[in-house]
C-alpha cells in the first residue's frame, strides 16, 4: 500500500515538473504595473492617486524566477503549476504561481525589508496577468500590493 502511494506521488511530481519545464512562460516579461503599497497604510497615504512601478521578470526553463518589482529584487523565487484541468474547469485558482521573497523598496515611499511574496498568474493571450501578494509571517494575511500585466519586451 505504501509503495503504491509513493509511486503515485512520484509520478504526479514528475508530471508536474515536466509540464512546468515545457511552459510557454520561460523568458523575460516586462510591465509598468499598478502599485497599491505593501500595507494598507501605504495605500491610504496615496489617497487614490495611481502609482506605477516597472516590473521585470525572467523565468528559466527550470522554473526559477529572477528580476525586480520597482526597486525591490526577487530572490528564491520559483514558478509552480497551481491547478490542473479540474481547477481550470471550475475556475479555481490560477494556472501558475510564483513563490519566493522580495528584498528592498518597491518605490521610494514604500517599506524597506524582505517580504515573502506569492504571485498567482494566468497566461491570457500574449500577457501574463495576475496580482502580487506580500506576507510577513505565518499568520499574516497576504496583502495584494501589485496588479500585474506583463508582456515580452
Amino acid at each position: 500500500m505504501k509503495t503504491t502511494l509513493l509511486i503515485s506521488a512520484a509520478v504526479l511530481l514528475a508530471t508536474a515538473t515536466l509540464a512546468l519545464a515545457d511552459t510557454p512562460l520561460a523568458g523575460r516579461w516586462h510591465g509598468n504595473d499598478r502599485f497599491f503599497g505593501l500595507r494598507q497604510e501605504e495605500g491610504a497615504t496615496a489617497q487614490g492617486v495611481p502609482h506605477y512601478v516597472e516590473t521585470d521578470l525572467t523565468i528559466s526553463n527550470t522554473g526559477t524566477v529572477t528580476g525586480h518589482i520597482g526597486g525591490a529584487e526577487l530572490s528564491e523565487c520559483v514558478l509552480e503549476a497551481n491547478r490542473g484541468w479540474l481547477g481550470r474547469l471550475l475556475h479555481i485558482k490560477t494556472d501558475y504561481i510564483i513563490r519566493g521573497k522580495m528584498t528592498g523598496r518597491v518605490s521610494s515611499q514604500s517599506e524597506d525589508g524582505t517580504h515573502a511574496i506569492s504571485v498567482p498568474l494566468n497566461l491570457v493571450g500574449n500577457e501574463l496577468q495576475g496580482s502580487a501578494f506580500a506576507s510577513d509571517g505565518t499568520f499574516d494575511y497576504p496583502y495584494p500590493f501589485l496588479k500585474l500585466q506583463l508582456v515580452r519586451p
